[in-house]
């Protein structure tokens, strides 16, 4: 298959347990995943065609949760996946450029016009106590490995000789 935005995605992010937050409406959150707007006029027309149930902020996107149970759509920078199928991409993006997605069997995504900015997790603060990293002396080992021995070979077949010293191969 293809490189396609949402496997470059998943490289750069990892699904782990993501905290979900309820969003209003879709213009919060076009303000609080920076979306351009290019891809704001997309993501209208997928949405407004969609019989949404809730919208969910996550990390680094937002999930359109559809009623009667159907997959969520997945608003990335850069990418929406989550169709159903080819034709429910037409009917709910147009024309655009569209991608088997990996999401789940049958699914489809689709690039938006302008690569969006991703937004990245600012680094926890440290306390003015910690300000330096902590330096520690390397610890002695308790017992120095043993240098490794070159195996012993036969000297009729050449092969790497069992422990027992005897060829299984030649009985030499």
């Amino acid at each position: 298959m293809n490189e396609t935005p949402e496997t470059a995605d998943r490289a750069r992010t990892q699904k782990g347990r993501e905290r979900s937050t309820p969003l209003a409406s879709l213009d919060e959150a076009f303000r609080r995943y920076r979306t351009p707007p290019a891809n704001q006029v997309l993501i209208r027309r997928i949405v407004e065609s969609t019989d949404v149930a809730s919208l969910v902020g996550f990390d680094t996107y937002f999930r359109v949760n559809r009623r009667g149970g159907g997959p969520a759509l997945e608003v990335h920078a850069g990418y929406t996946n989550g169709f159903r199928s080819e034709s429910d991409v037409m009917r709910r993006a147009g024309e655009t450029e569209r991608w088997p997605s990996r999401r789940f069997q049958g699914a489809w995504g689709v690039t938006h016009p302008e690569a969006a900015p991703v937004v990245e997790k600012k680094p926890a603060r440290r306390s003015p106590r910690q300000s330096a990293p902590r330096q520690s002396a390397p610890r002695p080992s308790a017992r120095q490995a043993a240098p490794e021995r070159p195996e012993a070979i036969c000297p009729t077949c050449f092969m790497v000789l069992p422990a027992t010293g005897i060829c299984d191969t030649c009985d030499a």
